[in-house]
């Protein structure tokens, strides 16, 4: 018959804490600046030939793998450019959601309720860069949103994964 010590009690203790700390925050999705764990919605399971729906959402979200292996979400800006999906970011030092990536591509958007599951890489070419820059503008009015020292920003192209 087991004895329980006053140590394994409080071990007890922290472990239905932790535990009560994940359930409740799972429930957590990001809102503005804060972030989230799991995204909820409506799994899409066909391929998406045309990302142009989203040239009216403002902001959707991204859920990323972390190392500890919890998701990180967040919300983000997107743009669409001929078909296709970019999102961004802006700083000198990468978001979290942006470290999640380098190490690990797969992500998943939800998109006006809905979950896309997708693969998420960075534009390394200028020119491309530049036309993401020009559509973020149209849409989003940067100057009036950053002033007239626009930050630098960082583009990543999303492809679905199937």
């Amino acid at each position: 018959m087991p004895t329980f010590t006053i140590h394994s009690g409080m071990i007890h203790i922290q472990q239905v804490v932790l535990l009560a700390f994940v359930v409740s925050a799972s429930a957590c999705q990001p809102r503005d600046v804060t972030p989230g764990l799991w995204l909820s919605g409506e799994v899409v399971d066909g391929i998406v030939d045309d990302w142009a729906f989203t040239n009216d959402i403002e902001e959707i979200f991204i859920q990323t793998k972390t190392w500890y292996l919890l998701p990180h979400s967040t919300t983000i800006w997107c743009a669409e450019m001929n078909g296709e999906l970019y999102i961004g970011s802006y700083a000198d030092e990468k978001k979290r959601w942006e470290n999640n990536i380098a190490r690990n591509p797969a992500a998943r958007l939800r998109i006006d309720g809905k979950l896309y599951d997708v693969k998420v890489t960075p534009v390394t070419s200028a020119r491309a860069t530049s036309e993401i820059d020009a559509r973020y503008t149209d849409k989003y009015d940067m100057e009036e949103v950053f002033g007239e020292n626009l930050p630098k920003w960082w583009y990543y192209r999303v492809s679905q994964r199937s």
